[in-house]
């Protein structure tokens, strides 16, 4: 008896192991996926791969289409750029703004004698090896566009002056030029974006007497939270609905949310050339996504059978074989969608489950795991990029 149970707990954390290591192969998938949409990190960049569907009148050529539409971009921490611009507009000081995103101590007359030593190249093949003071390092940093209001600019300078300072810890590392730390130019910003350095000089936001990592991001669609994809949570960073009044409803974030006139608020990602370059989906392809779900629910080693079919490698089954698996296993499969319905947490931010009506019935997933599926299996480079998002349709 001893060593059956031996034999059982061994193959029981095998096939752990092979799950974990699927999860991450998928995972990694997702990542390159995403990277490929060129999501704007920051507001002053003019990448784009929102659809934006339901506003351009474009049509897919189809009927019965779905849209997944994701509130923001990554990461959604810290200052939300577009926010700072609303809140700005408002009537809300450069202090105001950074008191709300942050929990940290504004703090004037920091030491302005601190060296930066920038290494490295930017996105505009630019390399460098560059000592300057911080306030003329300042000067040099591109990250929001410089036609904002003041108190924009000037929020958005004492946070790039923090997160300088500490990502080199007072000046004693380097720091580089790119959106892996924050984008600076040889040549010298606007007067505007000058002026907003001039007028901050020496102002830091301080967590324990340390400057912070002041997080930024260009779009957080009415929310931002303590942690992002690739950030952890830390003692300045916390959750916020970023808007002008509550919200009980998606048109609520959609109207209400200060950082709604961003071009990157509410959108679908990804497009297809063959349908007029949208990302819009077909009935059928929403009902493959639940059914890749109910059969990987059903027998987790199946996971690596739910690849992208438009782009598959040796272990990817396409829709019909998935639908034969499912039979097999008792399970009737969706062979179309009349219906798709959200319920989310727009106190937080996050949508809880979707459940999907069909010619098989009604399914609900929950929120993050329907995403995650769809962000593998979804044709093209179609993606839901947030952990708020809703379903359209056309």
């Amino acid at each position: 008896m001893e060593g059956e149970v031996s034999k059982t707990k061994k193959y029981l954390g095998e096939l752990q192991s092979k799950i974990a290591s699927l999860t991450a192969q998928q995972q990694s998938i997702i990542a390159g996926r995403q990277a490929g949409l060129n999501l704007p990190k920051s507001a002053y960049t003019s990448q784009g791969g929102c659809s934006s569907d339901l506003t351009n009148g474009k049509e897919p050529g189809f009927g019965s289409a779905f849209g997944f539409f994701s509130f923001g971009v990554p990461h959604r921490v810290g200052l939300n750029q577009y926010g700072a611009k609303g809140r700005a507009e408002s009537g809300k000081s450069a202090k105001e703004i950074l008191e709300f995103y942050f929990n940290a101590e504004y703090k004037e007359g920091y030491d302005q004698g601190i060296n930066i030593h920038v290494v490295g190249t930017n996105e505009y093949g630019q390399t460098f090896d560059d000592n300057w003071n911080i306030e003329e390092y300042l000067k040099h940093v591109y990250e929001m566009p410089t036609n904002w209001h003041i108190e924009a600019l000037k929020a958005q300078v004492i946070a790039a002056r923090s997160y300088a300072l500490a990502r080199t810890g007072n000046g004693s590392s380097s720091i580089c030029p790119n959106q892996g730390c924050q984008v600076v130019k040889r040549e010298e910003n606007s007067d505007a974006w000058k002026q907003a350095v001039e007028q901050t000089k020496g102002i830091v936001l301080l967590n324990g007497g340390s400057p912070i990592s002041a997080y930024f991001s260009s779009t957080a669609g009415g929310y931002t939270h303590e942690s992002g994809s690739d950030i952890s949570s830390r003692p300045w960073t916390k959750n916020t609905q970023d808007g002008r009044s509550g919200y009980n409803s998606f048109d609520d974030v959609k109207n209400n949310g200060y950082d709604k006139d961003s071009p990157w608020f509410y959108c679908d990602w990804g497009s297809r050339s063959e349908y007029n370059g949208t990302a819009w989906m077909k009935s059928e392809e929403v009902a493959d996504i639940a059914n890749a779900i109910l059969l990987v629910r059903a027998d987790s080693s199946m996971s690596s059978h739910v690849g992208q079919p438009d782009k598959p490698t040796g272990d990817t089954w396409d829709q019909n074989k998935l639908k034969e698996e499912l039979k097999k296993k008792n399970i009737t499969p969706f062979n179309t969608i009349s219906s798709v319905s959200i319920s989310a947490d727009l106190g937080y931010g996050k949508t809880n489950s979707i459940s999907i009506n069909g010619d098989a019935g009604s399914q609900t997933f929950d929120g993050k795991e329907f995403k995650d599926f769809f962000n593998v299996r979804a044709p093209a480079n179609i993606q839901i990029v947030s952990q708020l998002y809703n379903v359209e349709r056309k």
